[in-house]
């Protein structure tokens, strides 16, 4: 296992169960903190502003870790944020069954993007951040699946935008993908441990 050696705590401001099992199962050891940023606000602020699907993800990332960094100010902050964007619409997560399967529909048979912006922070710097984009394109399924797809994953449809994990049943919508896995599932784990390596958090 790639035990951190720094003596601060490496902290993951989010409460996603994803973005967790990913560290977990590379052998990086953090605390998860959740940083309760409204969302919405931030993306009402970049709407009005104009912003970039690709800076929206990124301001989203550095929110959570600023609102964790002021309560942890010596330890290393991992924040991150996805989103989705297909035929220029930006979606979020569906708050209803009903709007997981707009979602769906919407999405089949063509391509998206998945925008993932990260950020590592510490007393309340940035120290280093990222944004991967990757691009996924369903298969034209047929609405028999949709429902087939809705009655298995019940209420686990609002866990993610685009209503899916690609690690699980997910991969089933899909008929290619263009990306890492990690990223696609929340985390741009490769070039976030290039900088924990540099950083002296995980060992070279």
């Amino acid at each position: 296992m790639n035990r951190i050696i720094h003596s601060p705590n490496l902290i993951l401001a989010s409460q996603s169960i994803s973005r967790a099992q990913i560290l977990s199962q590379v052998g990086i050891e953090f605390i998860a903190v959740p940083s309760d940023v409204n969302e919405d606000t931030i993306k009402a602020v970049a709407k009005e502003k104009n912003w970039s699907i690709e800076q929206t993800a990124l301001e989203l990332a550095i929110a959570k870790a600023m609102a964790v960094t002021s309560r942890y100010q010596t330890d290393y902050i991992i924040a991150a944020d996805q989103m989705l964007i297909c035929e220029g619409q930006w979606f979020d997560k569906a708050k209803t069954r009903e709007e997981a399967k707009e979602q769906l529909s919407f999405l089949r048979g063509k391509p998206h993007q998945l925008v993932s912006g990260c950020v590592l922070y510490r007393e309340g710097k940035e120290i280093w951040s990222t944004v991967v984009i990757t691009t996924l394109r369903c298969r034209n399924f047929s609405d028999e699946f949709i429902k087939f797809y809705m009655e298995r994953l019940g209420d686990n449809l609002l866990r993610s935008v685009g209503c899916y994990q690609v690690e699980g049943l997910g991969a089933q919508l899909f008929e290619s993908i263009e990306g890492d896995m990690f990223t696609i599932m929340g985390l741009p784990l490769l070039p976030l441990m290039e900088e924990l390596r540099r950083q002296g958090i995980l060992i070279k």
